[in-house]
């Protein structure tokens, strides 16, 4: 799940929307760096990928990724179920995205506390020209992974996995609606966990 799908799981947790954006530029030991409540916010973010990663359903998608952009796969696929939940969003919400995006805004740039410059400059790029509403449109898609392969050359077959995402993309659709509620429900006992442990 990318960026979207984590302040998703993060709201329907009630856990800290902006430490589960932030996991990605954390290194170490979260609890020595930010607040409890971020802390625990970069631990769910963790765990949800963690528990992604491990989904039979998940391994299948990537293997259908040709050979030669199978290695990349996870990272494409974290875009594409970005964009089938915010493509679907009514089914699984009753309010707009619209509305989820300037909320978890407003709640995500209260924490200012030891934001590395990379995650703000991220940040910053990314409420601006609203990423997350724009991936309800499949077009995004191949432009976001165009984008990334440029800026990261070791991950230049990302540009080549559209063609895979979109050869194969009913199917992916489907396997999106059945895992997201496992997600949902994973992360949930995960938290609930946390809250035991406090």
């Amino acid at each position: 799940m990318n960026f979207l799908a984590h302040l998703d799981l993060a709201d329907f947790c009630q856990s800290h929307l902006a430490g589960n954006l932030l996991a990605d530029f954390v290194r170490g030991d979260p609890y020595k760096q930010h607040t409890k409540a971020a802390a625990d916010g970069i631990k769910l973010h963790r765990f949800v990928d963690g528990y992604i990663d491990a989904m039979p359903q998940v391994k299948q998608c990537q293997r259908l990724f040709r050979p030669e952009t199978r290695r990349v796969s996870g990272i494409a696929l974290d875009l594409t179920w970005d964009h089938f939940l915010a493509k679907h969003w009514l089914r699984y919400h009753s309010h707009s995205l619209l509305e989820f995006v300037t909320q978890a805004q407003q709640d995500v740039e209260r924490y200012q506390y030891n934001l590395p410059e990379s995650y703000q400059q991220m940040s910053a790029r990314m409420w601006q020209q609203q990423w997350l509403i724009q991936y309800q449109e499949a077009a995004t898609i191949e432009t976001a992974l165009t984008r990334m392969a440029i800026r990261r050359p070791k991950l230049h077959q990302l540009a080549n996995t559209p063609t895979d995402i979109f050869t194969h993309y009913q199917q992916l659709e489907t396997t999106f609606h059945a895992i997201y509620p496992q997600i949902q429900q994973a992360a949930l006992g995960y938290r609930q966990q946390q809250n035991t442990a406090s």
